[in-house]
């Protein structure tokens, strides 16, 4: 896995692939605070537990 120039608030450089998801995670926060429908914030809180997951599972030695 390829470890990209970009660097998580830990400091620590991150893989392409969680780049992507925590590019998503924040868009998907940005779109659920601007608006109102309380089902579609269910389904982006859901999408967003899910892609942070997955960055979990790429790197399960990192949250010991």
């Amino acid at each position: 896995m390829r470890v990209a120039p970009f660097r998580g608030s830990s400091g620590v450089p991150m893989c392409d692939k969680c780049v992507e998801h925590d590019k998503k995670i924040e868009r998907y926060r940005r779109v659920s605070s601007s608006i109102n429908d309380q089902l579609t914030i269910d389904g982006l809180k859901k999408l967003i537990a899910d892609l942070e997951a997955q960055k979990a599972a790429l790197h399960p030695d990192e949250g010991k």
